[in-house]
């Protein structure tokens, strides 16, 4: 059975490969190659296989399950055993580009070791091999473990919180370094004893001729691989008998907000969206994910006496709320054809989408800025936060329900799901950093009428930049959602259809697909992922030239050069950015121009 597994997932592999695949494979071979040549050390080894083991286990919730398209359901009614059915998925598992190169990236300990002699070169053999077994099988475990404890809100919110306590420490890199430096942590010293280094524990000991303590770290890989296996086929046992598909009680949630909410088309979407908000799983997790993202990556700062991030608390939590609602449409599956058999209803769903996600995002988000920036002391921030958190407000709730119709991604209907959201959830990455950089792009007009407010000491004009941020995320609230609800009455049956079955119409009644096609998707992801980036760092480093704050973070490395290249630094890092959103435009139209071609008629 090991055997037909692997041999499916080569053909699903074969099958599903695409431009994006291509080069997220040539970036992991980039990263195992740089592992495998700058592994000269123990401490270095530690560093880089912890970081290739939380990539394991954070990947799949991302990435929709990281199962290869082998899902465990598909293979009920096989006469096998749940052991039988975890080997096969697990060996299967190694037939993927990501086991290839998590494989490339531990053989540097293969390397490490025969630099200390055959006899550490020897035993880094099976403990390379068995360090890339417990990474992939943890990953396992992992998935398997969010469906025992996402049936809750309460469970999705504890999931939350180290997965975005890991992404925010990802993304504030240059804090957690100044943090290591000033505390002299030892980080290393620690890393050892984790599962992850007790391969280098091996070899060390091997070389070192301790061979008691050799023995001992690769026992406890094998037990714990044998642990872990024995784990997942319980896990897997549960998910295919429909144990954890089982529904449970789930509380109303904003009852006393639904029970006011008008009797009329509006509020009815209103009041269902308010209660999938709190009965969701998935939804809660995405909400659960925003705060603990925003309180960790703003709160961070402060353990190197930084207080720069406080005031934009609120806009961040903002940001990855609306990212998580870009699946809106998405999450209801089949059940649009509910919407879609009543004529002149889609106007009401995309407005009541609308205001469901502002009342329940607002008053939080609102309430994180305001604090934020009045314990960060930072009062000429007052300006610049309020305006951010306005523009994020209104462009998010515009955005959620436009990307949401333009972009649908196929997902289980509510009563399919399993509970899990590494296996429920699609691969929201690029939904995720397109909408960052769409907020960005519409941040623009008001951000910089409150930066040119600050360097030119103008407080009359700070406010007003706060005033065309209302404005201006009103207009987008309204615009975006004008477009979304308009798409859905002109294309609602074709949403449908991407949403039943995963392909879209023009796609279908086509001969051959569009030239091209992915390569421009990739470019327009690429490019609105990117921009935003060094718009965010010359921003922030014109902030602190005009304010003479001084900062230390990586977002505001142009502060570090010399005074005459500080701001021909944050120009051209102005340059870069509206450059990358020109490519991206650029890019999109002709996509657009491209799939306007008539389809080839049917023979």
């Amino acid at each position: 059975m090991a055997v037909v597994l692997t041999r499916m997932r080569l053909v699903l592999l074969w099958r599903t490969t695409n431009v994006l695949l291509i080069v997220g494979v040539t970036m992991g071979l980039l990263l195992a190659l740089a592992t495998l040549i700058f592994g000269v050390s123990a401490d270095i080894l530690a560093v880089a296989f912890a970081g290739w083991t939380i990539g394991w286990l954070l990947g799949p919730l991302f990435t929709g399950g990281g199962d290869g398209g082998l899902r465990p359901e598909y293979f009920t009614r096989l006469p096998m055993t749940a052991r039988e059915l975890a080997t096969g998925l697990l060996a299967a598992a190694f037939a993927g580009p990501g086991a290839v190169i998590t494989a490339v990236a531990f053989a540097s300990l293969v390397v490490f070791g025969a630099r200390h002699g055959v006899p550490a070169g020897l035993v880094a053999v099976p403990a390379a091999a068995a360090q890339v077994v417990l990474v992939i099988l943890a990953s396992r475990v992992v998935v398997g473990l969010l469906g025992e404890v996402m049936r809750t809100r309460l469970g999705a919110a504890l999931v939350a919180l180290p997965w975005a306590a890991a992404v925010a420490a990802a993304s504030n890199i240059g804090i957690v370094a100044i943090a290591l430096t000033r505390y002299d942590l030892h980080v290393t010293d620690w890393l050892l004893f984790l599962p992850s280094s007790w391969g280098i524990v091996a070899v060390q000991a091997a070389a070192d001729s301790d061979w008691a303590l050799c023995l001992t770290a690769l026992i406890g890989l094998v037990v714990l691989i044998v642990a872990l296996l024995a784990a997942w086929a319980r896990l897997l046992d549960r998910r295919v008998s429909g144990v954890l598909a089982r529904r449970t009680r789930h509380p109303s949630g904003d009852g006393l907000l639904v029970r006011h909410l008008p009797a009329t088309p509006l509020g009815a979407v209103m009041a269902k969206e308010l209660r999938n908000w709190s009965r969701d799983t998935l939804r809660s997790y995405n909400w659960y994910f925003a705060i603990a993202f925003g309180l960790f990556m703003c709160l961070m700062p402060l353990v190197v006496d930084l207080t720069w991030y406080l005031p934009w608390t609120g806009a961040v939590v903002t940001w990855m709320a609306a990212a998580g609602a870009a699946t809106l449409f998405s999450t209801d599956g089949t059940a649009l054809w509910l919407t879609l058999m009543r004529p002149g209803a889609e106007r009401a769903d995309v407005r009541g989408r609308q205001f469901a996600w502002l009342l329940k995002v607002a008053p939080l988000t609102v309430t994180f800025t305001i604090a934020g920036t009045g314990l960060s002391g930072l009062t000429w921030a007052w300006p610049g936060a309020l305006a951010l958190q306005a523009v994020a407000l209104g462009a998010g709730a515009g955005l959620m329900v436009l990307l949401s119709v333009m972009a649908p991604i196929r997902m289980p209907d509510a009563h399919r799901r399993t509970g899990n959201a590494a296996v429920d959830g699609p691969n929201i990455v690029g939904l995720v950093w397109a909408m960052i950089g769409l907020i960005a792009v519409c941040a623009l007009p008001s951000a910089a009428v409150v930066v040119a407010g600050l360097v030119l000491d103008m407080i009359a004009l700070q406010w007003a930049g706060v005033a065309l941020a209302a404005v201006t995320g009103a207009g987008y609230a309204w615009l975006f959602g004008r477009i979304a609800y308009r798409r859905l009455q002109t294309a609602g049956p074709e949403l449908l259809l991407r949403l039943r079955t995963g392909h879209s119409a023009v796609a279908r009644q086509r001969a051959a697909p569009v030239p091209g096609q992915g390569r421009r998707r990739l470019v327009i992801g690429l490019c609105l992922g990117i921009a935003w980036s060094p718009l965010l760092s010359a921003t922030l480093s014109l902030i602190s030239l005009a304010t003479r704050t001084p900062s230390r973070t990586f977002w505001t490395f142009p502060l570090w050069l010399a005074p005459a290249f500080r701001v021909p630094t944050v120009i051209a890092l102005v340059a870069l950015s509206l450059l990358l959103y020109a490519i991206a435009v650029r890019t999109l139209m002709a996509l657009v121009r491209t799939r306007a071609v008539p389809a080839v008629p049917p023979r």
